[in-house]
């Protein structure tokens, strides 16, 4: 084996060591991302904070897109403007896959939720606690050098509510 041989493959090693090393992170930040958004849905969807589209979009900006954004704003917001709150929790999130190509990624996971629905304006607890089962795709884009959510797509969803086991 030559010199310039040897160089070859020790470049192609490190390039293969750093791009493995950069893919990790970027797996890594998909995650967060991802546990960012399911967070502010569990936190939102049981608080009165009555934003406005505009500041909720804003304060979405590092996690979705303004599209993805606007969807979960409407639907928080049409249950609340019927009084109606949702507590829930995750009780286990599983990353399936996570595959990136470029500047885009998909991950798909498999959550299991707990959640409940009260209404305020009764307060009485309206849908009762119940199990649900996910498996979801999230897309993703970079963008400023962050992933970003720019499309959910529940693949599979089953239900078991409390006492009907």
């Amino acid at each position: 084996m030559t010199v310039i041989h040897k160089v070859l493959l020790v470049l192609a090693f490190v390039y293969g060591f750093f791009s493995f090393s950069y893919a990790g992170k970027d797996v890594e930040r998909i995650k967060k991302v991802i546990k960012i958004y399911n967070n502010i849905v569990i936190q939102e969807s049981k608080t009165d904070r009555h934003r406005d589209l505009r500041t909720f979009v804003k304060m979405m900006e590092d996690v979705t897109t303004e599209n993805v954004a606007r969807k979960l704003y409407i639907w928080i917001q049409s249950w609340h403007e019927n009084g109606l709150f949702m507590d829930s929790k995750i009780l286990k999130l599983k990353f399936l896959d996570i595959k990136i190509n470029g500047e885009k990624a998909k991950a798909i996971t498999e959550e299991n939720w707990k959640y409940k629905y009260f209404d305020r304006r009764i307060n009485k607890i309206v849908v009762p606690e119940t199990d649900i089962f996910y498996k979801v795709e999230y897309n993703l884009i970079r963008k400023k050098n962050r992933w970003i959510i720019s499309k959910i797509k529940v693949l599979e969803e089953k239900k078991e509510q409390e006492g009907k086991r």
